[in-house]
C-alpha cells in the first residue's frame, strides 16, 4: 500500500511540476522553457528557447532578472528583464530593458571606468540620452530638424562678434583604463585564456599610454560663457558641447563677414 502511495505521489508531482514549470530539456541538453513548437528550430541552433503567453506562435517571451516588479499598477513593474518587444503583439523586436539605464562594459572587473556605453532611460536621472565612453564610427548621422518640430524660429544675430570671443584648442585625450589584475583563487593558476586577456590588457594599456593624436575643438567652460545653449551639464556635473550647433552660426558668421566685405568694396569702388 505503501508502495503505490508513493508511486502515485511520485506521478502527481512529476505532472504537476511538468504542468506549472513548463521546462523541456531534449536528449541533446537543449531547453524550450514556457511551451514547446516542434516546428521551431528545425536545425536546432537554439541552446534555450524562451516563449511567451501571445498567439499561436507564443510570442512575447521574456527573461527578468531579479525583483520584475510589484505589481500590474506599479510605475517601476518592468525593472531588468530582456525579451520580445510588446505585450500583445508577434513584433520580432529585441527588448532590453533596465529602469535605471542600460549598461554595456568591458574588462575584468565592473567600474564606471569599463563602461563603453550608457543608455540612460531612467525616470528619475537623465531620460533619452545615451553615453559613449569610446569613439563612434559611423557611415552618417541624421537629426531632426523639420520646421514641424520647432517653434519660436528667431534669426541669429552678431555671430561674427561672438565667434571672435571663442579660442580653438588642440589636445590629447585622458582615455583611462581601470587599472586591475586578474588574480586567481588561492592555489589555483591562471588558465590560458585568461592570461590571454592580461596580455590584451597590457597592450591596449600600452596603446593609449603612447598615443600623440590630437584632437581640435573647445573648452566646453569657455564656450559655454558665449554660447550657453551649446553646452549641457549632466548629472555628475561634466560638461557637453553641440558641436553640430555650431554649424548654422559658422555659416551666419560668414555671411556677415560677406556683407561687410561687399560693403567695403562698394566704398573702395565709389572713391
Amino acid at each position: 500500500m505503501k508502495t503505490i502511495l508513493f508511486l502515485f505521489s511520485t506521478v502527481f508531482i512529476i505532472c504537476n511540476f511538468n504542468g506549472i514549470a513548463q521546462i523541456k530539456v531534449y536528449d541533446d541538453n537543449r531547453v524550450k522553457i514556457f511551451g514547446d513548437r516542434p516546428t521551431d528550430d528545425l536545425n536546432k541552433d537554439l541552446a534555450m528557447q524562451v516563449y511567451g503567453k501571445y498567439g499561436a506562435y507564443l510570442a512575447n517571451g521574456r527573461i527578468g532578472f531579479g525583483s520584475y516588479g510589484l505589481n500590474e499598477m506599479t510605475l517601476f513593474r518592468r525593472r531588468v528583464f530582456v525579451g520580445e518587444l510588446g505585450t500583445n503583439i508577434d513584433s520580432d523586436k529585441l527588448e532590453l530593458c533596465g529602469s535605471q539605464g542600460l549598461y554595456l562594459t568591458w574588462g575584468q572587473g565592473y567600474s564606471y571606468n569599463n563602461i563603453i556605453g550608457k543608455m540612460d532611460l531612467g525616470l528619475i536621472t537623465e531620460p533619452q540620452k545615451f553615453y559613449f565612453n569610446t569613439y563612434v564610427y559611423a557611415k552618417g548621422f541624421k537629426l531632426n530638424s523639420d520646421e514641424r518640430f520647432k517653434e519660436n524660429i528667431l534669426p541669429m544675430k552678431n555671430s561674427l562678434d561672438k565667434l571672435k570671443l571663442l579660442n580653438g584648442i588642440c589636445y590629447n585625450l585622458k582615455l583611462e583604463i581601470e587599472n586591475s589584475t586578474l588574480l586567481p583563487e588561492s592555489g589555483r593558476s591562471l588558465s590560458e585564456k585568461e592570461q590571454s586577456d592580461i596580455a590584451l590588457l597590457a597592450q591596449i594599456k600600452e596603446k593609449l599610454k603612447n598615443s600623440k593624436k590630437q584632437n581640435i575643438g573647445f573648452v566646453a567652460q569657455e564656450l559655454q560663457e558665449v554660447f550657453p545653449d551649446l553646452v549641457e551639464k549632466d548629472s555628475t556635473g561634466y560638461l557637453y558641447v553641440d558641436y553640430i550647433g555650431m554649424i548654422p552660426l559658422l555659416v551666419e558668421s560668414i555671411k556677415e563677414q560677406q556683407t561687410k566685405i561687399a560693403a567695403l568694396k562698394s566704398v573702395l569702388s565709389i572713391n
